[in-house]
């Protein structure tokens, strides 16, 4: 896991899917530590990036989850992103995304009721 100030990423597990959160904003400057965590989650299930403590998203690093949506879809898996009501709601839909990577509204509420908060690594233990 890794973190900067601001911004930070928990990966975590959900009902056999890997789970990355983000936090903070995302950018040019934080595309290779960004591209470097959705890698290590491998190609081998499902992804769930949660967005909803994401507070900025440039193109390359929606880039970079498109990238993981194709190398997951190549190996037959899914990528699921949950914003919440966070401004990455807006984003998907504003570059047609939301239907590509979105959830449902009915999935969207299942998983923010039931998916345990994430570990920060200022939170894990020493």
């Amino acid at each position: 896991m890794l973190e900067e100030e601001d911004q930070a990423i928990a990966i975590s597990e959900f009902e056999g899917a890997r789970v990355i959160t983000l936090r903070g904003e995302w950018d040019v400057a934080t595309r290779e530590q960004l591209r470097r965590a959705l890698t290590s989650l491998g190609t081998e299930g499902d992804v769930l990036v949660d967005l909803r403590e994401a507070s900025f998203f440039d193109s390359t690093a929606l880039a970079e989850l498109i990238a993981l949506y194709k190398r997951l879809a190549g190996e037959g898996h899914k990528l699921e992103a949950l914003v919440g009501e966070s401004n990455m709601r807006r984003l998907l839909e504003l570059t047609s995304l939301d239907n590509l990577l979105g959830v449902s509204s009915t999935r969207a509420r299942y998983l923010t009721e039931r998916l345990p908060p994430p570990v920060w690594p200022s939170q894990e233990p020493a």
